[in-house]
């Protein structure tokens, strides 16, 4: 896993604004499978502020710092378009058991059919905190700083939890590459 930054002076105030409520993980069937597995927690997810419910402009100055960017994987370069994005808070107690996205709405917007053209951006905005997690393909990400990102392509595993007594907040940009 390789781990880039972004200026974090662009960063601005993630806290005060209005997370609203969101229905527990979009996927019945992922979440059924971890309460089979013994994951049996009261938030499956987070707070989230979504791009269309609107978001300070500060998103959009980011989003569009990344769409100026070459993305790599591997050999292969890429450019991000069709974007959607999202601030994430996760209070203390929110667990996320490995899963994978499929984008379905973001597919249908876009008419986009093949979920490998499609990427995931997260960016930390502030610093880590004890008992905040991340992980991607199998591999922990922890003590990562203000404006570190990673980027996975398509229905890539992953998982995330706030184990800590302070909120984790996170930005999600997802794209067609």
């Amino acid at each position: 896993m390789k781990v880039k930054r972004i200026d974090s002076n662009i960063i601005g105030d993630y806290v005060n604004i209005e997370y609203p409520d969101r229905r527990q993980f979009p996927d019945d069937e992922t979440v059924n499978r971890w309460k089979s597995l013994g994951h049996l927690y009261v938030n499956y997810t987070g707070l989230l502020r979504e791009e269309y419910r609107g978001v300070p402009e500060w998103c959009h100055n980011i989003v569009e710092v990344f769409k100026k960017k070459y993305i790599q994987d591997g050999d292969e370069w890429f450019f991000i378009k069709d974007t959607s994005l999202s601030l994430y808070c996760m209070p203390p107690g929110t667990i996320m058991p490995e899963h994978q996205d499929n984008y379905p709405k973001f597919r249908e917007i876009y008419n986009e059919p093949d979920v490998n053209k499609i990427c995931r951006i997260l960016i930390f905005l502030d610093d880590w905190k004890s008992g905040h997690y991340f992980e991607l393909d199998g591999e922990p990400y922890v003590k990562w700083s203000k404006g570190d990102y990673l980027w996975w392509r398509g229905n890539t595993p992953h998982m995330a939890a706030n184990l800590g007594n302070e909120n984790r907040y996170t930005m999600q940009i997802t794209a067609t590459l």
